[in-house]
C-alpha cells in the first residue's frame, strides 16, 4: 500500500501553516501605516502515474492516464499594493502618496523605498524618516534641508491699492475728531465691593459660607477682615468661592455693598423713596449699590426709573444733595472688566500711545495701584490719566461704557490712541481698538495703511478723506512725528454721478520723510477711472481701506507645508514662502517583487525591476497629501474569513494523516 496520502496530508499541513502565518502577519499590521497585505497562492505537487495515457488505435478508443497527486505546495506569496485609506494627523511633516509612487530614503550608501511619510527634522534640519533616521531624498539628489533658522528680508512698499466706499451723504465743514473704543466696556460683576456676611470654616481657604448672597455676582470683590478677593463662583444664599485663599477666619454679619454718590440733585424726603432731578439711576447704579446723600449712606433695594429708586431705610437729613458721581463704568476696577484676562497687580503698566491733534506723538504709561507713584485702579482713573496725557484732547467715558478721546480743536485732526499692556505685566486685558468719527457739521472718513521701509519696519500712515464739494474729496495723510512726516502730491479726487471713480488731480502718491532725511514714495492706486473696481462714492457706510500693498516686514521661519507636487515650502512670519526642495519619488515595474527589509522599508529585487525616478503628479506616481498618513490596506473581514478557511484546511489534512495511520494499523494487524 502506498503512503502518498501521508505525504499529501503533511504538505497540506505545511501550506496551511504558511497561510496562517501570512494571515497573522496581516492582522498584526492592521495599524501599521503604509502596510500592504499579502496573500498565499497554492499549487499541486507532482503526481504519481499508475497508468500512462494511450492513444486510440484500431477499433479501440484512447485511455486517460491514471495519476494520484502527492499534495500541495506554496506557489507564491504576493503583496497587495492597493491604496490604503488616508488618516489625518495634523502634522505638516506627515506625508502620504495618493498613487503608485514610493518615497526615496538613503543612509548615504544605499537607497531604500517606503510608502510611509512619517518624517521629522534632525539636528542639521535635514528631513529624515522618524523610525530609521534615513534621510529623505530630494530631486537634487541630496537630503531636503529645511531652513528653520532663516529669515526673509523685508521689502519697501512702493504701491498700495485702496478700495471701498466713501459715503456720498457726508457734508463738508468744520469737524471735531473723536476716537471711540470699538465696543463698550463692561464688568463681570456688579462692579461693587461687598463686606462678606457669615463665616467660613478655616483660614487659608477660598470658600466662604454666607446666609445671603443677594447682590453678589461673579466678578465682584468681597472683603473679609481686610482681605479683598474676587468672586469666581457662588451658590445662592449658601457659599461663594474666591480666586485666592483668605488669611483670616473672622466672622462678619453685616453686608454692605457698593459706594458712591449720584449725578444731579436728590430729594430724599423722610422716606425710603428717593427722587432725582437730572439723574441716571438705571445706568449709574445697581440694586445693592450704596448711595450717599448729605452724608447719610443707604443701600439701594430697587430702581424704578432714572429718577426714582428705593433705599433700605429712610434718610433723616432731608436736604437736597448735588454731589457728583462719575458714571458706573468710571468706578469699575480694571480687574473687573469683562475683557480683563488676568488680574493686574500693583506696579503693572499700561501703555498709551497716540498722536495729538497736530500729529505730534504721545507716549505715556499708566501704573496700576493706589500707592506712591501709581495712578489708580479704576477705568475712571485711567480715563483721567489719558486726558492728562493728551494736550489737545479730552478722554471720557460715556453712559454706555465707551472710552472716548475727543479733540479739543475743531477741524481736521491727526488724533489717534492705542492702549496696550506692558510685556512685563502680571495682569492682562484685551483692550478695544479705536474707531475714528467726527462731531460737528462736516464729515471726515479716516483709515490707515501700513508702509514698510527698506529695512522692513512698519509705519502706520493715517489717511483722512474729507468731502470738499459735491463729488469731490481731499485726502490728508499723517503719521507719528517720531517716525517721520508724510506729504501728498494729490490735490483732490472726483467721482462720477453714478458713484464710480473719475479722476485724481495732482499725482496720487504719498512721500514719507524719515528722521534720517531719507524719503520713500508710495503710489496710491484708487482703481481704473469710470469703473467700480476700486474706490467708489455711494450712500451708506464708508469702507475705504488699503486692500493690498507690495511691501512686507522681515520674516522669520514659522512652519513648513508640502504641495501636491512634492515641493516642500518654508513659511515665514511675514507671509512669504520659499521652496526648499522637491521630494524624489520612484515607481517600479513590479512593486510586488520588492523585498521587505522591516521598518516599513523596501528594496529592489531582480523581480521588481529598477527604480524609475519620478516627481509627484507625473504619470501614475500620484500626488502628495500633507498632514496625513496612509493606513494599512488590510481588510479585517477578509482576513478573518481566510483564517477560518485555513484552520479548516489544517484540520482536514490532519484527518487525512490520522485516517491513513488507522489503515496502516489494520494492515499490521493482519499478521497475528
Amino acid at each position: 500500500m502506498s503512503t502518498s496520502s501521508l505525504v499529501a496530508g503533511i504538505s497540506g499541513l505545511k501550506t496551511s501553516q504558511v497561510a496562517l502565518n501570512v494571515i497573522g502577519d496581516n492582522l498584526a499590521n492592521l495599524n501599521t501605516s503604509g502596510f500592504k497585505s499579502s496573500r498565499v497562492n497554492f499549487a499541486n505537487e507532482l503526481s504519481q502515474t499508475m497508468r500512462s495515457a494511450l492513444a486510440p488505435s484500431g477499433g479501440l478508443g484512447g485511455r486517460n492516464p491514471i495519476q494520484v497527486g502527492t499534495g500541495t505546495k506554496v506557489s507564491s506569496i504576493d503583496k497587495d499594493f492597493s491604496q490604503g485609506n488616508m488618516s489625518p494627523t495634523g502634522r505638516p511633516l506627515d506625508l502620504a502618496i495618493q498613487g503608485d509612487g514610493f518615497f526615496m530614503l538613503s543612509d548615504g550608501t544605499q537607497n531604500y523605498f517606503s510608502r510611509v511619510g512619517s518624517f521629522n527634522l534632525d539636528k542639521n534640519n535635514d528631513l529624515v524618516d522618524s523610525g530609521t533616521g534615513l534621510k529623505v531624498q530630494g530631486t537634487s539628489g541630496v537630503a531636503i534641508n529645511v531652513p528653520v533658522n532663516a529669515t526673509e528680508a523685508g521689502k519697501a512698499t512702493t504701491k498700495t491699492t485702496i478700495s471701498g466706499n466713501l459715503n456720498s451723504e457726508f457734508t463738508s465743514g468744520a469737524v471735531n475728531h473723536v476716537s471711540t473704543s470699538a465696543s463698550a466696556y463692561a464688568t463681570n460683576g456688579s462692579g461693587t465691593t461687598t463686606n462678606l456676611a457669615g463665616t467660613f470654616t478655616t483660614a487659608g481657604t477660598t470658600t466662604a459660607t454666607t446666609p445671603n448672597t443677594t447682590g453678589i455676582q461673579v466678578g465682584d470683590i468681597v472683603s473679609l477682615g481686610g482681605d479683598e478677593r474676587k468672586v469666581v463662583s457662588l451658590v445662592a444664599n449658601t457659599s461663594i468661592t474666591v480666586d485666592s485663599a483668605f488669611t483670616t477666619s473672622a466672622a462678619y454679619a453685616t453686608p454692605a455693598i457698593g459706594a458712591g454718590a449720584l449725578t444731579g440733585s436728590i430729594d430724599p424726603a423722610a422716606s425710603t423713596t428717593v427722587t432725582g432731578v437730572g439723574t441716571l439711576f438705571t445706568s449709574e447704579l445697581a440694586v445693592g449699590d450704596q448711595i450717599t446723600v448729605s452724608g447719610e449712606t443707604r443701600t439701594i433695594s430697587a430702581i424704578a426709573s432714572n429718577t426714582s429708586l428705593t433705599v433700605s431705610a429712610a434718610f433723616s437729613n432731608n436736604a437736597n444733595d448735588t454731589s457728583v458721581m462719575t458714571d458706573s463704568m468710571a468706578v469699575a476696577d480694571l480687574n473687573d472688566l469683562s475683557v480683563n484676562t488676568t488680574d493686574y497687580v500693583a506696579g503693572d503698566k499700561i501703555n498709551i500711545v497716540g498722536q495729538e491733534h497736530d500729529g505730534s506723538t504721545v507716549s505715556k504709561t499708566f501704573v496700576y495701584g493706589n500707592g506712591a507713584g501709581q495712578n489708580g485702579t479704576t477705568l475712571g482713573a485711567f480715563s483721567t490719566f489719558a486726558s492728562a496725557s493728551f494736550g489737545s484732547a479730552t478722554a471720557s467715558i460715556d453712559t454706555s461704557g465707551n472710552l472716548l478721546l475727543t479733540a479739543d480743536q475743531a477741524g481736521q485732526s491727526e488724533l489717534t490712541i492705542n492702549i496696550a499692556d506692558a510685556t512685563t505685566n502680571t495682569g492682562a486685558t484685551t483692550y478695544n481698538s479705536f474707531a475714528a468719527s467726527t462731531t460737528g457739521t462736516g464729515d471726515v472718513y479716516v483709515s490707515s495703511i501700513p508702509i514698510f521701509d527698506t529695512q522692513g519696519s512698519s509705519h502706520l500712515v493715517s489717511l483722512s478723506y474729507e468731502k470738499t464739494a459735491s463729488n469731490t474729496w481731499s485726502l490728508t495723510p499723517s503719521m507719528k512725528s517720531a517716525e517721520g512726516s508724510v506729504t501728498t502730491a494729490l490735490t483732490s479726487m472726483t467721482f462720477n454721478a453714478n458713484g464710480s471713480f473719475a479722476s485724481a488731480t495732482g499725482t496720487p502718491t504719498i512721500t514719507v520723510t524719515y528722521p534720517d532725511a531719507t524719503t520713500q514714495t508710495v503710489t496710491l492706486d484708487f482703481g481704473t477711472p469710470n469703473t467700480f473696481g476700486g474706490l467708489t462714492q455711494f450712500g451708506g457706510t464708508g469702507s475705504a481701506a488699503a486692500i493690498s500693498q507690495d511691501g512686507y516686514e522681515e520674516g522669520f521661519f514659522s512652519s513648513t507645508s508640502t504641495n501636491p507636487d512634492g515641493t516642500v515650502v518654508a513659511l515665514f512670519t511675514n507671509g512669504k514662502t520659499k521652496n526648499v526642495g522637491q521630494l524624489q519619488l520612484v515607481t517600479f515595474s513590479n512593486p510586488a517583487g520588492l523585498s521587505t527589509n522591516g521598518n516599513n522599508l523596501l528594496s529592489p529585487s531582480l523581480a521588481s525591476g529598477s527604480a524609475v525616478l519620478k516627481t509627484a503628479q507625473s504619470g501614475r506616481v500620484g500626488s502628495i497629501l500633507s498632514g496625513v498618513l496612509e493606513s494599512s490596506n488590510v481588510d479585517i473581514a477578509e482576513e478573518f474569513t481566510k483564517l477560518i478557511v485555513s484552520q479548516r484546511a489544517f484540520q482536514a489534512n490532519s484527518r487525512t494523516i490520522t485516517t491513513t495511520d488507522e489503515v496502516l494499523q489494520e494492515l499490521v494487524n493482519i499478521v497475528r
